[in-house]
């Protein structure tokens, strides 16, 4: 399958993006830190980012990001074993990554990211000590406030 046989959304260029820049050790960090992101922006800044969290034992999930993830992998994006970009995925990125200054939500991100210093480990603690993580129920999903 080629590069250019899928149709790619903002949402995967962000995942790239994300990927390109920092280190992810776990899909779940990756849950985790977009549960976090999507929860400490205002509605004005993420139009379109509709992530539906779900509250787990350990952390959050979300079948949107878990699609977007295996369909980076299915594509060859990112590597199979690692949530870091291969070659192909790089060469993509790097074309299309223009499209991400004209939302905000991407730079909110990247600020968030850069708060933790290569210390992604600690979303997996922070989200824990999250108040709408504290009050959901495990297996229910979060309702956050849209624009």
């Amino acid at each position: 399958m080629t590069v250019y046989s899928f149709t790619y959304t903002l949402h995967h260029v962000l995942v790239l993006k994300l990927f390109a820049t920092f280190t992810f050790d776990r899909p779940r960090t990756l849950h985790n830190f977009l549960f976090l992101a999507t929860a400490a922006s205002s509605p004005v800044e993420r139009p379109g980012i509709r992530y539906d969290f779900y509250k787990g034992s350990s952390g959050v999930y979300s079948f949107e990001v878990q699609s977007i993830v295996a369909d980076l992998r299915k594509n060859k994006m990112i590597l199979p074993d690692r949530l870091s970009l291969t070659r192909e995925g790089r060469d993509f990125y790097y074309q299309v990554a223009s499209l991400l200054r004209y939302e905000k939500f991407p730079d909110h991100c990247m600020k968030l990211a850069l708060r933790y210093d290569d210390n992604l480990w600690r979303v997996n603690h922070e989200v824990m000590f999250h108040p709408l993580f504290r009050k959901g129920k495990t297996g229910r999903k979060f309702v956050l406030p849209v624009a």
